[in-house]
This record gives C-alpha cells, sequence and structure tokens, in this order.
C-alpha cells in the first residue's frame, strides 16, 4: 500500500511518518487494504470548495473522503483541528468512511466515534 500525505499552507506539524503509520494501523486492524492511500491537509476555504463541487454544500467541513476502489482519498481541514490530535482524528474519521463506517444513526455514530478515540489513543501516536 502506497501512502501519500499532502499538505497546503500552514500545518499542524504533522509528522507524514506518524499520518503513514496511523494509516497502516488503521488499515490493518480493519483488515482493508487499498493500493494507495492520499491524505490531503488543507483548509476550510479548499474543504468548502470540495464540498460544493461533490455536494452542492456551500459550506466548509472537517473531512471529506472518497472510495475508489482502489485509492482512498481524505481531506481534511487543518483549520477544523484545534490540535494534533484532532487532526489525526479527522483522518482516522475519513479513512474509517472509505472503508465502509458511517454515522447515519446513533449506534454507527458511536460505534465510528469509539473507534477513532481508540486510534487516536494509541500510544503509537503519542511517542
Amino acid at each position: 500500500m502506497k501512502i501519500n500525505v499532502y499538505t497546503t499552507g500552514k500545518q499542524h506539524r504533522v509528522k507524514v511518518s506518524k499520518v503513514r503509520q496511523l494509516v497502516k494501523k488503521v488499515m490493518r486492524t480493519e483488515g482493508k487494504n487499498f493500493a494507495t492511500v492520499n491524505v490531503i491537509i488543507g483548509d476550510d476555504h479548499y474543504l468548502k470548495q470540495l464540498n460544493a463541487m461533490y455536494f452542492r454544500k456551500k459550506v466548509a467541513t472537517n473531512v471529506i473522503s472518497f472510495n475508489l476502489d482502489d485509492v482512498a482519498e481524505i481531506y481534511v481541514s487543518q483549520d477544523r483541528a484545534r490540535d494534533i490530535a484532532e487532526l489525526y482524528y479527522y483522518i482516522i474519521h475519513g479513512l474509517l468512511h472509505t472503508i465502509g463506517y458511517d454515522h447515519r444513526n446513533k449506534k454507527e455514530t458511536i460505534l465510528m466515534e469509539a473507534k477513532c478515540l481508540q486510534y487516536v489513543s494509541d500510544e503509537t501516536l503519542n511517542s
């Protein structure tokens, strides 16, 4: 699996190696594999443009993700993240969407939230 991390503008000092490590851990634990995972860290303006283009919503959002068969794309707004842990949370959230998780009801929301928090709190992110 190839993992690409792209950033635009300012950053929350994201470490590309940590993002790659996190993506690998989630994919391995969830039993999913993509040929390529692209993580794009942008700002509110960028995600607002994507949201308008793909979902006809004229507001910024924290994460947008796409499952394109062998490719997963996760777009994250660094403006929405208060700190690096929250930025990782959004990356995980988007990644879980690409492998089939959703939050259409309370049960799904609780499961997805628990998984995101579990991965963020993993000591691999704190080292």
